[in-house]
């Protein structure tokens, strides 16, 4: 117990003093820069996405949860956010027409990056941890997965899991700027399902998300002109 309470205090101090040190170089350049930032809340409407095992908890309402989390997170640091959902819709009347059209919105020429929020589910219970995946047809996508997994991992000691190309996937490979896919854990494991339901938790897990972006922000310098 005392150890665990001396790597929480270690952490909480590391992930005070990255934020204070992303948040005063982004407000340094905010007043001349303008970054454009789409999320994307998986699912919606219709398409409830994966579920907890008892299926009283839907990928969908996670992802939105999460994504609006985020949103004001990003926005506090002077960065222009636009969602592809805000409330409990899809975006067409079938699931091929709704990911074209969010990669139609993510496509947009302002759009600078894009994060796509998802939840997992398993038929092992003993599955968990969060992961991110990106698209090999763009450099920078393998960065940005890795900057947000490195955060993701810091917060949970016992995540193994890196940042990993995934194929197959329309929204990934057809979008034509800098972004990934977050999966936030599984919805079938009891920690993760805790770390996704608990808002406190679910506000900490993505201000990891919030620190890998500050950071490809303002390592990379992708400011507007």
């Amino acid at each position: 117990m005392k150890k665990h309470s001396i790597f929480i205090l270690f952490l909480t101090f590391i992930m005070l003093f990255i934020l204070i040190f992303c948040i005063n170089k982004v407000n340094a350049r905010s007043n001349d820069n303008n970054i454009t930032i789409y999320l994307d809340a998986g699912h919606g409407g219709f398409d409830g996405g994966a579920t907890s095992l008892d299926k009283s908890v839907i990928e969908k309402d996670v992802t939105l949860n999460a994504t609006l989390i985020l949103k004001t997170y990003l926005e506090k640091v002077g960065y222009i956010v636009n969602l592809t959902r805000e409330k409990d819709v899809a975006l067409s009347k079938n699931k091929k027409d709704d990911i074209y059209k969010r990669v139609e919105l993510i496509n947009k020429k302002d759009t600078d990056l894009y994060i796509s929020i998802h939840a997992n589910s398993y038929p092992s219970k003993n599955v968990l941890g969060a992961q991110t995946f990106y698209s090999t047809h763009i450099e920078e996508n393998k960065k940005i997965a890795e900057k947000i997994m490195k955060y993701l991992k810091l917060s949970d000691k016992d995540n193994k899991r890196n940042a990993k190309d995934i194929k197959g996937k329309y929204l990934l490979e057809h979008t034509n700027t800098v972004g990934c896919l977050v999966e936030l854990g599984f919805l079938t494991n009891d920690i993760d399902l805790k770390r996704l339901t608990d808002e406190s938790m679910l506000k900490e897990t993505m201000f990891m998300v919030y620190l890998g972006i500050l950071e490809y922000i303002e390592e990379l310098n992708i400011w507007k002109k």
